[in-house]
């Protein structure tokens, strides 16, 4: 008999035990089906945990800017608010053309004020076109009072729901929805937010906050992959909104022009990205086309100073696109001779048309209040201006009444996103943050600014703690 052979009997009707290896082969497949089905349980009260508080956020963010339609009744209160409401009845009784044409001779006596043209429409044909609606459309018995009073708080939950977006694009993979209920979450109470969206509010600032939080969405997400470009024009059109409801567009439009100049430096020639030029070529043409037919805006776009930034950022984009091109031709060392000419060229290209249109008398130079947020003594010249206390530089203070821990919060979420795992999103996240804190720090008026960049920010850095926190305590659950 062969040594190697077992000489122990095998009882009959009994299975022969497995070999060693496919014993273990079965150990790791019931292992397997054991995690798998743990993270199933996990990831399906994750999800009903996120779902929960989405919805809590969102009804929060309406129900708490309603305090004083609870205590004083539907009022529309404060100065501005209350000549919105005046122009959007205007536009309800007289119609379209009338409004445009409308030259009000009841205020700045005896001057008067020809309305349509020197006014930002949005507002008032949002509120006109939601009372038409409800009551033409949809047979609601409502009043235009009601419409405007009831309409911040009504886009404040749009803005949440943007926001989120945001964060949602920013985050990591596996922490994306986390991310966008922190950021639902984080807006819809944040004080910075709360105090331009409170019912009765009507101001311009109340949708042009929603208008601001879409077109920067929709912006970071016509950049998610190579076949996302198509989506710039939603961004375009979300910017065109924004143009017709606040002033504050010039913001939104260099914030754009700012993070496409950053990714293309981070990508460099090599690693040029056609998405980024297409979706950033569609942006700001299609963009500018829009903002022109706004009466009070005008040729502004093309004559404003402050607005020349993303002129230049287009054309170093298309630059960067010519190098990359070129790049395909050349051998490395022909190429980096060419690349050194053209960055020489380029720069003095640019610094000429600079010149050239300083020069030429067709663009105006920055506004004494654009000046005044880069050289601190810089003021207006206008006195009833410079005295207002939201145009004063913002005491370290504010930022802790305006943001609580989310200021910290928000810093640890830039910081991840500028250096770890760095997408076009979480690029736009960081120098949205970075940006809208200096800003904020000059003009106690711009801490609104800062509050979807706070939010976002500050809902990536909680989502990958959110996440850690699930983990752990799933092991914790494992061991026990």
């Amino acid at each position: 008999r062969d040594q190697g052979m077992s000489t122990t009997p095998i009882k009959a009707g009994t299975k022969p035990a497995p070999p060693p290896s496919a014993a273990g082969e079965m150990d790791a497949v019931k292992m397997e089906r054991i995690k798998a089905s743990e993270k199933a349980l996990r990831d399906t009260l994750l999800g009903a945990v996120r779902v929960v508080i989405v919805t809590l956020s969102l009804i929060t963010s309406y129900q708490i800017r309603l305090f004083a339609v609870e205590r004083y009744g539907r009022v529309i209160h404060e100065f501005d608010p209350w000549f919105n409401f005046r122009a959007t009845q205007y536009l309800v009784d007289n119609g379209w053309n009338k409004f445009f044409t409308w030259y009000d001779h009841s205020v700045w006596y005896p001057l008067g004020r020809p309305v349509g043209t020197t006014i930002y429409p949005g507002m008032q044909v949002t509120a006109a076109s939601i009372y038409h609606v409800l009551t033409g459309w949809l047979g609601v018995d409502v009043s235009l009072n009601d419409v405007c009073v009831f309409l911040p708080a009504g886009f404040s939950v749009l803005a949440c729901i943007f926001t989120g977006g945001i964060a949602f694009e920013a985050a990591v993979k596996g922490r994306k929805w986390s991310a966008f209920t922190a950021g639902c979450g984080l807006m819809s109470v944040l004080p910075a937010h709360l105090m331009r969206s409170v019912a009765g509010a009507f101001d311009n600032e109340c949708i042009a906050v929603t208008a601001m939080t879409a077109t920067f969405y929709w912006w970071v997400r016509s950049l998610r992959d190579e076949k996302s470009w198509p989506i710039a024009f939603i961004a375009a059109v979300s910017y065109f909104y924004m143009v017709a409801a606040w002033g504050g567009y010039t913001f939104v439009l260099n914030m754009v022009g700012v993070h496409a100049a950053a990714q293309l430096i981070v990508n460099g020639a090599k690693n040029f990205s056609w998405n980024l030029y297409k979706a950033y070529t569609i942006f700001y043409f299609m963009g500018t086309a829009l903002a022109i037919r706004v009466p009070v805006v005008g040729w502004m776009p093309l004559q404003s100073m402050e607005q020349m930034g993303p002129v230049f950022v287009l054309v170093i984009a298309n630059l960067y696109a010519f190098v990359h091109v070129q790049s395909k031709k050349m051998g490395e060392r022909e190429f980096s001779i060419f690349r050194r000419r053209v960055v020489v060229y380029g720069v003095a290209g640019i610094f000429a048309l600079l010149l050239a249109i300083v020069q030429s008398g067709k663009v105006g130079p920055l506004s004494a209040r654009v000046r005044g947020l880069f050289v601190p003594h810089t003021r207006t010249g206008n006195p009833l201006v410079d005295s207002v206390a939201e145009h004063q530089a913002t005491q370290g203070d504010v930022y802790f009444k305006y943001f609580h821990f989310n200021i910290f919060t928000g810093a640890v979420g830039m910081v991840m996103c500028a250096f770890h795992k760095r997408s076009p999103a979480r690029l736009f996240v960081a120098v949205n943050f970075f940006v809208a804190m200096y800003f904020s720090s000059k003009m106690m008026r711009l801490v609104l600014l800062l509050g979807p960049a706070c939010a976002a920010a500050s809902a990536v850095a909680l989502a990958a703690l959110y996440e850690w926190i699930a983990d752990e305590a799933m092991t914790v659950m494992e061991a026990i």
